[in-house]
């Protein structure tokens, strides 16, 4: 693993569940990172955080643990300690400038890369890290390859793709339907220990 190449993986983690430390795991093995981060965000600035949600410092301690199941991966509270909204170019100058000479990458999924020219100063995201966009099967990736192709020609972006086997799931189904195989059990745990998401 290379100390100078660190991923970047931010999201509410509302919870994190198998699909998060999936795709983290293969991002540190197919990047070949020596740092993986992961950011909750703080205050999402395009959606809010549904009713019964899990506080901050929850998402942040459930971020942690998931963080400890994936090889080289650290779960930080910057965005949280920044309060306000969570602006992913604020968060990606800011590890620039704690790394300078490393190779940054920002991991999204490809529903995000479809969006992201709409996102604040997406310009200077780009100016600051690559993206490695993540993609379940062949169908994104050739939604990806086509939108790279034009954010490398508008924003100067530089993207690279990478698999993950397809994990059906997301946290809002968890929340929904409080379906135990979506989130590890120390996770699942730590939910029930803190009474979150109605579960019990």
């Amino acid at each position: 693993m290379s100390r100078g190449r660190i991923g970047i993986f931010g999201g509410t983690f509302n919870p994190p569940h198998i699909g998060h430390i999936s795709a983290a795991r293969e991002c540190v093995e197919k990047l070949d990172l020596g740092k993986l981060i992961m950011i909750p965000t703080n205050i999402p600035p395009h959606k809010k955080l549904p009713e019964g949600s899990a506080s901050a410092l929850q998402r942040f301690e459930m971020t942690q643990i998931a963080a400890s199941m994936v090889p080289m991966a650290e779960a930080s509270d910057i965005e949280i300690k920044r309060t306000g909204a969570s602006y992913t170019v604020d968060t990606v100058t800011y590890l620039k400038s704690i790394y300078p000479d490393s190779t940054l990458w920002l991991v999204i999924g490809t529903d995000m890369i479809g969006s992201f020219d709409r996102w604040y100063k997406p310009d200077v995201i780009c100016s600051c890290c690559r993206l490695a966009a993540v993609a379940r099967d062949n169908d994104d990736r050739l939604f990806i390859e086509q939108k790279a192709k034009e954010l490398k020609k508008s924003i100067g972006a530089e993207i690279d793709i990478v698999y993950n086997r397809v994990v059906e799931g997301s946290s809002t189904m968890f929340r929904e339907g409080g379906n135990d195989r979506l989130v590890p059990s120390e996770i699942r745990r730590y939910i029930k220990r803190n009474g979150l998401y109605g579960l019990k």
